[in-house]
């Protein structure tokens, strides 16, 4: 009797003797969350909604960087254990330990921006009670994908048991946050949802949280509870060495679900997976066991007519990639549009301000004034464009998991009509797409001379005439400002939307031809009598690991504990 890692070894080995190298790496990754047996938990939601400052209220501790720019799109977990730590992996292989003051330089975008420093993945350990049987996944935002789409990233982060979904009063729940619900509602045990600064919501609360729960209710078809709290309230109460009562009865109820049914949670997570893989490798089994009895003549022609069927196919991968081309090409369109709109907003605003600056009489906070409005100008254009594009692409992954999902399918039963097998339902598989990392320009500092507010001869003049001559000046200083903000931004836009379409490319491509690889091995290309034998021998051994595999696996996780 196999133990339940064992398996997952065989299930592995056997995925790479069908010729399906998916199902060895997601065989890994399910063994992976055994050995960790905790409930994986993320924490998503829209960029500023306080994700990183609820991990800290849960940690009791100032651990994860907050502030008003995003993360990069590093996973971030978390999880109970002692000693704590911090281990950061990159992505040649190497890994360090680093102390909590340097955690910032490996996962902010201020310091480690597009990642130039190459981590793959950042693992924290933590002794607060709140994580006991939880790994926390900190996301950068609601846009970006729960794991990534390569091998390794796919065995680094497993799928979500569970969620804790943070939105807020500004704005209200939007469509890119509903997105992920649908994925969650389909995917994972549980969803809890916080309604972070709730403080903020003023006299407006009640009625907040009601639209947020009935909209979120419309999505999952339930009743979802909503928790109001102010994670940096709960910050400052536990400074203090108090409590706070809203985000206190989250955490109760957070705890209740995995001291009463995190185990069940895990065990249902793993079988469900385990089984998904078995059913498909068992459909590539069933393939080389028809082909192999065949004579060879036919064998061929049977072949033939798959590679004539998966030809047929190209059209719709083809499709699905103009597809892809089109989503990004009309998502910078309208990016550009609404930067072409916020720039003729601004400039009026822009000329107002100019004549508050040209009233302050120092130099010296004139040029800081100026430079103030500039930078508060880009980084509220940069927050609103990498929400807007976030949402966009959320949509998008969605549409293309499904596209590419019914793409392997057709791959799959073109493997089996041309045997004649009856395929019945396939479980689909997880697919992913890589984070689209909307980080826009690093710098969004003014960009002209600022010296023309410290030109010593204006000073000289009176001041009437000095006021209306720098009054001038400043606002055509801010609008030539205006103009080289929005094509930084334009610039950002298509530097940053662009490796993503290459990635979406190369997933699909990449998905499609391990698939076909997997069918097309389906039939062996044995011709002597000896390669005959030894091609049969083999075939009867893979099923009698089949069925090992799938008589022992069914129930052994069900005595799984976290």
């Amino acid at each position: 009797m196999l133990t339940a890692p064992e398996l997952l070894a065989e299930l592995a080995r056997l995925g790479s003797d069908v010729g399906d190298e998916i199902v060895s790496v997601e065989a890994r990754s399910i063994a992976e969350q055994l050995v960790r047996r905790t409930v994986n938990v993320l924490v998503v939601g829209q960029f500023k909604r306080g994700k990183s400052t609820v991990v800290n209220a849960l940690l009791d501790e100032d651990l994860m960087p907050t502030g008003a720019l995003p993360l990069t799109g590093i996973a971030t977990s978390v999880r109970y254990g002692s000693p704590a730590s911090i281990t950061v992996e990159l992505h040649d292989g190497g890994q360090r330990d680093v102390p909590p003051s340097e955690l910032p330089l490996y996962v902010t975008e201020r310091e480690n921006p597009k990642n130039r420093r190459g981590v793959a993945r950042v693992d924290v350990v933590h002794s607060a009670p709140a994580l006991r049987g939880i790994t926390l996944f900190d996301t950068p935002g609601v846009g970006s994908v729960f794991r990534h789409n390569t091998a390794a990233a796919r065995a680094m982060l497993p799928r979500a048991d569970a969620a804790i979904l943070v939105v807020g009063p500004e704005p209200p729940i939007g469509a890119e946050e509903l997105a992920y619900v649908r994925e969650v509602a389909q995917s994972s045990v549980k969803l809890f949802v916080l309604f972070n600064k709730a403080d903020a919501a003023g006299p407006s609360l009640d009625e907040l949280l009601a639209f947020t729960r009935d909209t979120i209710g419309d999505v999952t078809a339930e009743s979802t509870e909503i928790f109001a709290v102010s994670a940096l309230l709960a910050r400052e109460a536990q400074r203090a060495g108090r409590g706070e009562p809203g985000f206190e009865r989250f955490v109760n109820a957070l705890r209740a679900f995995v001291d009463e049914h995190g185990s069940e949670a895990l065990a249902a997570s793993l079988q469900r997976r385990a089984n998904a893989l078995l059913d498909r490798a068992g459909a590539f089994l069933r393939m080389r066991e028809e082909a192999i009895v065949l004579p060879q003549s036919e064998r061929a022609q049977r072949r033939a007519a798959l590679e004539s069927a998966l030809q047929a196919l190209d059209d719709r991968v083809r499709f699905l990639g103009l597809i892809v081309d089109d989503d990004v090409r009309r998502l910078r369109l309208k990016l550009d549009e609404e930067l072409d709109r916020r720039h003729d907003r601004e400039r009026a605003a822009f000329s107002d301000r100019a004549s508050e600056i040209a009233a302050e009489p120092s130099p010296h906070r004139r040029h800081d004034a100026i430079e103030s409005a500039v930078r508060d100008r880009a980084y509220a254009w940069r927050h609103d464009a990498v929400v807007q594009a976030e949402g966009e692409i959320a949509g998008f992954a969605a549409k293309y998991v499904r596209l590419l999902g019914e793409l392997e399918d057709a791959v799959i039963r073109a493997g089996c009509d041309a045997l004649h097998i009856d395929t019945g339902a396939f479980v689909p598989r997880e697919i992913a797409f890589a984070p689209a990392k909307l980080t826009l320009p690093v710098s969004l500092d003014p960009a002209t001379g600022l010296e023309v507010v410290r030109d010593a001869m204006t000073e000289l003049l009176p001041p009437q005439l000095r006021r209306t001559l720098l009054q001038r000046r400043i606002a055509r200083l801010l609008e030539s400002e205006l103009d080289a903000l929005r094509g930084k931004l334009r610039y950002g836009i298509a530097h940053d939307l662009e490796p993503w379409r290459r990635s979406v490319h190369v997933t699909i491509a990449s998905s499609l031809d391990a698939t076909r690889a997997a069918v097309l091995g389906a039939f062996p290309d044995a011709g002597q009598s000896d390669d005959e034998q030894r091609a049969r021998e083999s075939t009867l051994e893979l099923r009698a690991r089949f069925t090992t595999i799938r008589a022992e696996i069914e129930g052994t996780f069900a005595g799984v504990a976290i």
